[in-house]
């Protein structure tokens, strides 16, 4: 394996090596031609797999040398930078991976790029000279080019003469014209002189048609230096393009033209890529030679300015100069504190503040290696105020002196909906450290009288709170969208009691939402001598949680905050918990009781101090509604609401009893939690049964054989579609009898009396599972046997019945059972299950078929009202 692998990228590195030549000689275009026709499918693979695209050096084989035949003068050449290893793909992707990271890093400490390389960086990975443009009328004539002649008039003729190697062309009836080193309009002028004095009535018309290419060489810090071969049209940046470019230590700002060993022309790459400016582009000609030296001089600058990046230096002297190649300062940039970061004369690391405002800030030297930091303006609002909460314009408002709230908030319809005026808070910086102090405030006082005492004049960087009693309906069916998303469920799933639950915790947490950034900076800011300003309250209030403690704040205060009492609250009595600190050595816990209705009236008025919790008691014996429902052959069927502790025999009584047709015996009572628990089996069977196909499928694949697993896997689709029903077995004429003890109702319970049933239902593994008429002198064999027997996949041992009032008898049982137990009765249910010894005893099935068949009956009887 390892010969095979150093063959093929022996085969590859013989290829790569060919192609990046600029030249090539005719036996090396053979080996490669020859290498690329005998390359295997499995040398390609292999070769792929350590990053060699063997097809793309094979295309780039075909296209230099259509190139190198000159039959094709616009073939695509493959850049060095795509041929060797493709190092720039990459230095993408690590740049890729790097801009996650970056973007978490504070601006003015992100990593810094080298400004203009990244010129080179998206390039194609071929390069095509532009052919198509119209030849300039300085274009200097050479040896090679194509020059095309239409004659019109008394002679119909088309030419085209390629110059010579001597600058001649030969043209027919004229001889040899000498048109090497003619200007475009030159050759145009002569040519068109010399037919119309040569041919009598006849007119020229003289174009160029293919260029010659020129041979030019790129030497110093060039990405692949050496010779191209580059059509006479390209340009300096034409050159720079097929040579890959740069490398990070050559100038952008001083790359020099040479010819005939005179400097012609210096191109300045930060003039095209900053200003677009293109003039210095000058177009090449045969044997010139672009030599990039090395940069000698660079500045860093970071931070909030357009483009951060290292600069190379030029004619930049100073600070100002080195702002404008970076595009500028953004609005959000500090300009009144910079700091230079440079290398003293010393070699030592030195820092230079100075302030972009003044003049001789702007004008201090830029030395090389300086690095330039322009830091942010402070991430603080200043004389504003800031609306929160449940308004209709949240956000940031103009303070001015003397403003006070009822400024901010003149009328109600500054508010929306259902907003909480009976407490409003104003968050409060106290010092130029930000440490808060929360201010309780009745706006419901402000809007009804502005020259109340709650009209509370604002300060610079307030915060004021509106909370919501009811959250509006558009939030609040957002935040069921998304919570019914992340459960994968849907509304239905829900009774409508946990609907109207869901509803509310939802409300709740969309409320604490508001004040939870403020809490969490009220916790960060305490200490040992300052405790979290934050108090707690619980129990039956409309919004318990934590709030944040105002200056002198009251039981009625954090009531009033929480939205209120709900239903069920005890309005006489609260606790309070307190921890005391004051003992150094152990913390102690202290309960206090509190008359709320002194708290109401004033009377007396207990200061909450930090962590206090407060505990609203709920009013004994409240409870929510309770309710069941009765179906089916009653007098009165319908929903009742129950108190607690009334029993199934006093709801009978309260229904007006059964009626003629009910089918007593049959009766269903079906209860919720038993139904979630239900449910919540079912999922473990499903996983179970699961686990068991799959160990069936492993065991019988190392064996050799297929798993016959169809039967399992239909019943796992059962159960997916498997509803539970929470039915609770029970003999109503027992519990009416009072021999048992009575059912004692639930919220939710339902009861469901079926109209009498004459049939006896036989299912599972029998001919054909169907339903007959009850017959007294029929047994469960003669029932089974009138469905056409059983099957072979039936477990006769197994036979059970489940009888109407939904309880399960065992038949071949005889030693569990009396008589009258295994008697057949009207509206029974015979379930021949399956005999897993013959289906690869898969251990769940039987118990999966009995609960499948069991839940079937059950939810049919209910679904039947």
């Amino acid at each position: 394996m390892n010969k095979l692998l150093g063959i093929s990228l022996g085969f590859v590195f013989v290829l790569s090596a060919l192609l990046s030549q600029s030249t090539f000689a005719a036996q090396d275009l053979s080996q490669a031609k020859q290498l690329c026709e005998n390359a295997s499918a499995q040398q390609r693979e292999m070769a792929r797999a350590a990053g060699y695209d063997v097809d793309a050096l094979c295309a780039s084989l075909k296209n230099q040398t259509s190139s190198s035949n000159g039959q094709q003068q616009n073939a695509s050449s493959i850049l060095p930078r795509e041929i060797e290893q493709f190092p720039l793909e990459k230095e993408l992707k690590d740049s890729g991976e790097d801009t996650q990271e970056t973007e978490k890093k504070p601006k003015i400490e992100q990593k810094l790029e080298k400004f203009g390389y990244d010129l080179f960086a998206g390039v194609p990975t071929t390069y095509t000279p532009v052919t198509d443009i119209p030849v300039p009328s300085n274009y200097v004539v050479g040896p090679g080019d194509v020059i095309k002649i239409q004659l019109y008039g008394k002679e119909n003729n088309s030419y085209e003469l390629t110059v010579s190697r001597s600058g001649d062309i030969q043209f027919p009836q004229l001889g040899p014209i000498n048109v090497a080193g003619l200007s475009y309009t030159e050759l145009k002028e002569s040519l068109t002189q010399q037919i119309s004095e040569q041919f009598i009535g006849v007119k020229s018309n003289i174009s160029l048609g293919e260029l010659r290419s020129i041979q030019v060489f790129i030497l110093g810090e060039s990405y692949k230096p050496g010779a191209y071969t580059v059509s006479s049209l390209s340009t300096v940046m034409n050159a720079l393009y097929v040579s890959g470019g740069v490398k990070e230590v050559g100038s952008l700002r001083n790359i020099q033209l040479k010819r005939n060993g005179q400097l012609v022309s210096t191109i300045d790459l930060y003039d095209f890529l900053l200003k677009g400016d293109t003039r210095a582009d000058r177009r090449l000609q045969s044997g010139d030679v672009i030599f990039i030296p090395s940069v000698k001089k660079t500045a860093s600058i970071a931070g909030e300015v357009v483009r951060p990046a290292i600069y190379e230096i030029n004619d930049e002297k100073t600070v100002s100069e080195l702002v404008e190649l970076a595009g500028g300062l953004l609005p959000t940039a500090y300009a009144q504190d910079v700091r230079i970061e440079r290398i003293d004369e010393k070699n030592r690391k030195t820092a230079v503040d100075i302030d972009l405002m003044t003049i001789a800030g702007k004008s201090t030297a830029i030395k090389n290696g300086d690095f330039l930091k322009i830091y942010p303006v402070a991430d603080k609002n200043e004389n504003v105020v800031e609306l929160l909460g449940h308004v209709l314009r949240p956000g940031l408002v103009a303070w001015k002196k003397g403003m006070r709230i009822s400024d901010l908030v003149p009328s109600a319809q500054y508010l929306k909906q259902n907003a909480n005026i009976d407490a409003a808070l104003i968050i409060r910086e106290t010092n130029s450290l930000g440490n808060l102090q929360p201010l309780k405030v009745n706006l419901r006082e402000v809007l009804q009288n502005p020259t109340s005492k709650e009209n509370l004049s604002l300060e610079p960087r307030d915060r004021f709170v509106v909370l919501p009693n009811v959250v509006e309906r558009d939030d609040l069916e957002k935040k069921l969208e998304e919570y019914f998303e992340k459960e994968e469920k849907g509304k239905s799933y829900l009774t409508e009691q946990e609907l109207t639950s869901l509803k509310a915790e939802l409300t709740q947490e969309l409320r604490m939402e508001v004040l939870k950034s403020i809490n969490v900076e009220l916790v960060n800011q305490a200490s040992f001598n300052s405790p979290a300003k934050v108090v707690s309250i619980d129990g039956p209030v409309k919004f318990p949680g934590q709030y944040p403690l105002s200056k002198d704040m009251t039981i009625v205060d954090l009531i009033q905050l929480a939205g209120g009492f709900a239903e069920s609250a005890y309005t006489l009595e609260a606790e309070v918990t307190r921890q005391d600190l004051t003992n150094p050595q152990q913390a102690d816990v202290h309960h206090m009781l509190i008359d709320l209705q002194q708290e109401f009236l004033g009377t007396v008025q207990l200061e909450l101090k930090p962590h206090d919790q407060v505990t609203i008691k709920a009013t004994p014996e409240f409870r929510d509604v309770a309710r069941v429902e009765v179906l089916g052959e009653v007098k009165f069927p319908g929903q009742y609401t129950i108190r607690r502790g009334e029993t199934l025999s006093q709801l009978i009584k309260r229904v007006g009893g059964f009626s003629e047709f009910a089918h007593v015996k049959a009766t269903i009572f079906s209860r919720k939690e038993l139904r979630e628990r239900e449910q919540e089996q079912i999922k473990l069977l499903q996983d179970r049964l699961r686990q068991e196909i799959a160990a069936t499928e492993l065991e019988q694949s190392n064996l050799g054989k297929s798993a016959d697993v169809a039967k399992a896997e239909s019943l796992l689709d059962v159960l997916d579609t498997t509803e539970a029903t929470g039915r609770l077995v029970i003999d109503v004429n027992a519990v009416l009898e009072g021999s048992v003890t009575d059912v004692v109702l639930k919220d939710g319970d339902k009861l469901i009396v079926p109209a009498f049933r004459q049939e006896v239902t036989v299912v599972g593994e029998v001919q054909v599972p169907t339903s007959h008429l009850y017959n007294s002198n029929l047994d469960f064999i003669d029932y089974i046997e009138r469905s056409g027997g059983e099957k072979e996949t039936s477990n006769s041992e197994a036979i059970y019945i489940v009888k109407a009032d939904g309880s399960v008898v065992l038949p071949n049982k005889s030693s569990w059972l009396t008589h009258s137990e295994a008697d057949i009765e009207p509206g029974d249910t015979i379930v021949v299950p399956l005999d897993t010894d013959r289906v690869d005893s898969l251990e769940l099935w039987t118990k999966v078929s009995q609960i499948v068949y069991q839940m079937a009956l059950g939810a049919a009887a209910i679904n039947s009202f």
